[in-house]
């Protein structure tokens, strides 16, 4: 809003003037206050309102592949067939373009080995970085077991091995390994503070009694 111009006259006293000196009249005039710049403010709101608008339409239509005509003109084209890819391609390939990068996949081992070792009297399993084999010395919590990992260690001063041993927390979904199984376990994702492992396979079953 403009505010009206205010003129004022201030009369100066002669209290302690020569008598002859005449009356000071001084006019002080104020100057008018510019109004606030609504015009900023409203062009910010409307780039705004424009940036709003634009990431809705980005949400509701998402863009998709577009290739040149011979024309230079652009046409959108959506690639119906989705080329087989294998498990490596999956774990490695990058987010944008693969969306399964982050599920886990199970390896696996080829159908003729299995048969093979099968008609041999053996089984095979997955080799696992970092797999330990351990015995189960605590099954009191929920789906969490710990397990005793022993492993020796070399003494190049006195050239002997010294046996070390490890409590690990693991992962049971199913609650399958119990109190002194012999379980097989792999590192996975960090689950708590203290259990960053999971159960691969009970190897052996424990038959002894637990208490005497």
């Amino acid at each position: 809003l403009k505010q009206p111009r205010l003129e004022s006259l201030v009369l100066l006293s002669r209290v302690g003037v020569p008598a002859r000196a005449p009356i000071i009249m001084v006019q002080t005039v104020a100057a008018p206050v510019r109004p606030r710049t609504a015009a900023r403010t409203s062009a910010a709101a409307v780039l705004l309102a424009l940036a709003v608008v634009a990431s809705l339409a980005l949400y509701a239509c998402p863009s998709r592949s577009f290739t040149s005509s011979p024309s230079f003109g652009l046409t959108a084209e959506r690639n119906s067939a989705r080329q087989p890819v294998t498990a490596l391609q999956v774990m490695r390939g990058p987010p944008v373009l693969n969306p399964y990068k982050h599920k886990w996949v199970e390896p696996t081992v080829p159908t003729e080995l299995v048969e093979k070792a099968a008609a041999e009297g053996f089984r095979l399993r997955p080799q696992y970085n970092y797999q330990k084999i351990g015995y189960v010395v605590s099954d009191v919590n929920s789906k969490t077991r710990i397990c005793l990992v022993e492993y020796f260690l070399f003494n190049a001063k006195f050239g002997a091995y010294y046996m070390r041993s490890k409590k690990i927390h693991y992962h049971d979904e199913y609650e399958t390994s119990k109190l002194g199984d012999v379980v097989l376990i792999a590192p996975s994702r960090k689950m708590s503070k203290k259990k960053a492992y999971r159960l691969v396979e009970v190897v052996k079953n424990n038959t002894a009694p637990i208490r005497v």
